[in-house]
């Protein structure tokens, strides 16, 4: 009966903490926001979420209606903008952040529904089959029930509906790096994969695939406050970024022990 206590400690910390983070992160974002190279690589996350199979199998008349907790600045959200607009569909987007820091940032760049609160709460609230697709990129080892989570969201999926999340690998070098480093915050990424497996598991839900995803330092490279990476980086040619798109999804492939991400779809059990 000690878990909840512990539990809101730790996610007052981290409101605290990005509370304190994201308003120092206001040019940087502008900066990441306008970056073509970087613009790309957050293209290929919304793109994946986009065409995850089933996604409710929205119609070519109605949006498809995509929930981001854990949103932060607004990137991805950004990106699934981008992303619908080149698929020809209409988005309705919602995203939700424990820190309001971050939707100040976030709502600079999205246009949709930011709501403010702890991310299995928000999820809980929502309508049940009211979502297509849920994303959580970089969520569960903030969280300590995914499992909690993980079933609020196979609730507010609709019928067809997928979860896609991206979680962070132990064996890729920059993440073990930083989250060393924040240790405190990210403590959860230490147990690894399989926590995550057990989460879908005791949530009652079907996965459907886990893939390697990304090689390349896109994020340690690009996301810090300083500007050099993005302006050493700073190409604007498509060529040029498609290439460096293929040559990141081949070394993922080819190296998959050091790739960045383990992306995870999921459905309900019944889902076929």
């Amino acid at each position: 009966m000690t878990a909840e206590p512990v539990s809101e400690a730790q996610r007052e910390y981290q409101r605290a903490f990005y509370d304190r983070h994201f308003p120092k992160r206001a040019a940087a974002v502008r900066s990441q926001l306008a970056h073509p190279l970087f613009s790309s690589f957050n293209d290929r996350v919304a793109g994946l979420v986009l065409d995850a199979p089933g996604g409710g199998s929205p119609t070519p008349d109605r949006p498809v209606r995509v929930f981001e907790p854990g949103c932060g600045e607004g990137l991805l959200g950004a990106a699934f903008q981008r992303e619908a607009a080149r698929r020809g569909r209409t988005l309705a987007y919602t995203g939700a952040d424990l820190s309001e820091g971050a939707l100040g940032l976030a709502r600079s760049a999205v246009d949709g529904d930011l709501r403010l609160g702890d991310a299995t709460e928000v999820t809980a609230a929502l309508g049940a089959g009211s979502q297509d697709v849920i994303v959580a990129k970089n969520l569960l080892h903030h969280l300590d029930d995914p499992a909690a989570f993980l079933q609020e969201a196979a609730r507010a999926l609709a019928p067809g509906g997928r979860i896609v999340a991206f979680e962070p690998r132990l064996g890729c070098p920059q993440f073990l790096l930083f989250n060393v480093l924040a240790a405190r915050r990210e403590r959860h990424y230490f147990r690894g994969q399989r926590r995550n497996a057990e989460a879908f598991a005791t949530a009652g839900l079907r996965v459907l695939s886990c893939d390697r995803f990304s090689w390349l330092p896109y994020e340690l490279a690009f996301v810090i406050r300083p500007e050099v990476f993005r302006r050493i980086f700073s190409t604007g040619d498509p060529a040029r970024i498609a290439g460096i798109s293929a040559l990141d999804d081949r070394l993922a492939a080819a190296v998959p022990w050091l790739a960045c991400y383990a992306v995870w779809i999921a459905g309900p059990l019944a889902t076929e």
